[in-house]
């Protein structure tokens, strides 16, 4: 479950820096499929050295996310549509770039033991490498002007921009670390399994979603943390083993996850409303008490 949850850990750490700014990337499942496919054929195809490859990967993903994020801040076409259409391009590239074929890695290298292996013979390294990377995306995002700068991006991007945020600059590298994070997870996969198959990721797009919601983070920005969106990755993967155990076929996952997605939605949907409501019955409150106070000083 730490390895499974792992991959999922890292992508849900940089769909929160998306969703905190205001954000959403739906291609995830495509970009990670695609980067996944491309280290298989640096590795096994061409004969690159796996950590060199893993770079290169890396790199890829975040000049695909940089293009991603330029587009939406400087063209102004929403986030939704721009990566619907790249989980619909990624995917069918990565079929055509692999001649729908997968790619096996058979040379022994210290990549895969860093990856697939165990940390004290127990822990797998998968989970160390999640592990720091929400540590670093956490710290962040609590910690650092930057994280304050998407927080203030996503809960009013005009009044940010006025006190001289740059809020395009924000939404941008947010789309960069994701898509980083995408190379990374596929060549992290591709350690693991040593297998590199052009369906990888089919799908995984609305786990990740339903990660970060399940963790509390809004849809309309400005709140959410890395730590919350790991909680919600390992409910998810709770919930697939589960089902497993209980010989369900691996559809049914999905028919949960979505349910979950819903339900986590209409939840937040209510309790916004909830506190909006609450705060304005305390503001007329407030109003009443201050339109008493006038006559009370004349009466005494």
């Amino acid at each position: 479950m730490l390895r499974e949850t792992a991959i999922l850990g890292i992508l849900a750490t940089g769909m929160t820096l998306i969703f905190v700014a205001g954000e959403i990337d739906i291609s995830v499942g495509s970009v990670y499929g695609l980067l996944n496919v491309v280290m298989g054929i640096l590795v096994v195809r061409l004969g690159w050295n796996a950590w060199f490859a893993a770079a290169v990967v890396v790199l890829l993903g975040a000049a695909k996310g940089t293009a991603t994020g330029a587009i939406v801040t400087r063209m102004g076409v929403p986030s939704f549509l721009v990566t619907l259409a790249e989980l619909v391009a990624y995917r069918s590239s990565a079929l055509l770039i692999s001649g729908e074929q997968p790619f096996v890695a058979d040379q022994p290298n210290s990549f895969y033991s860093a990856t697939g292996g165990y940390l004290g013979g127990s822990f797998p390294c998968l989970a160390v490498w999640m592990l720091g990377i929400a540590a670093v995306g956490g710290f962040v995002l609590a910690k650092s002007k930057f994280g304050a700068h998407i927080y203030a991006t996503g809960g009013d991007r005009q009044a940010s921009a006025s006190w001289g945020i740059p809020v395009n600059r924000i939404t941008v590298l947010c789309f960069t670390s994701m898509a980083a994070l995408c190379g990374l997870s596929g060549a992290l996969l591709f350690g693991w399994l040593r297998v590199a198959a052009p369906v990888t990721g089919t799908g995984l797009e609305f786990s990740v979603i339903a990660a970060v919601i399940l963790g509390g983070t809004s849809l309309r920005g400005g709140n959410g943390t890395v730590l919350a969106s790991l909680i919600g990755a390992s409910i998810i993967e709770m919930l697939s083993s589960a089902l497993v155990l209980l010989g369900l076929s691996q559809q049914w996952k999905d028919v949960a996850t979505g349910g979950l997605i819903l339900a986590v939605s209409v939840l937040d949907c209510v309790g916004q409303r909830w506190t909006r409501r609450t705060a304005g019955v305390m503001e007329g409150t407030e109003d009443q008490d201050e339109g008493l106070l006038p006559n009370a000083r004349s009466d005494v």
